[in-house]
């Protein structure tokens, strides 16, 4: 029989208000979809030596997941021994970002994030609903200009005059 799980968010999930918020939202790095909130900045945990996962403490952190369950990997680690991971994946695309020792999210104690695999910035669903940066303009006949400023620290400067122009395809 399947398993039901039932994900409850409230208010104190909802994305945080500002540079001073207690609340840090990450998402899959692959697809932008929502995939943990916790009250602490990813890289300022502590991260492993045998491949570089972030490890986020459940006694001390908070650790809201929106992740599908991936199953059980035994890996080979050196002089023998054998690791178990349970591995969480996206829910929106299925990349592998999370792991836990223990079978049980509830009362596992450690998550690890896969380093690389979380961010902090959404990915846009749409790219024409991405706003163009001021520094890149449309001209007459198609043409696009994009200012670039340069700034000069060498004695002589190897740039004098540059214009970059380019037609939209």
């Amino acid at each position: 029989m399947p398993k039901r799980t039932t994900h409850t968010y409230s208010s104190e999930d909802a994305a945080p208000d500002g540079p001073d918020s207690d609340l840090f939202v990450y998402y899959c790095k692959h697809c932008g979809s929502h995939v943990l909130i916790t009250d602490t900045q990813l890289q300022k945990m502590p991260k492993r030596k045998t491949d570089k996962a972030y490890v986020l403490d459940k006694k001390k952190h908070l650790a809201r997941l929106n992740i599908s369950e991936a199953g059980k990997v035994l890996l080979k680690r050196g002089e023998g021994k054998l690791e178990k991971q349970f591995r969480m994946n996206c829910i929106g695309c299925g990349l592998f970002v999370c792991y836990r020792a223990e079978e049980d999210l509830e009362t596992a104690s450690f998550i690890y994030a896969v380093d690389g695999a979380l961010s902090t910035v959404a990915a846009e669903t749409n790219p024409q609903d991405a706003p163009v940066p001021p520094c890149i303009s449309q001209l007459e006949g198609g043409l696009v200009q994009v200012a670039i400023e340069v700034e000069d620290r060498a004695q002589r400067s190897a740039i004098t005059t540059t214009q970059l122009r380019s037609t939209i395809m």
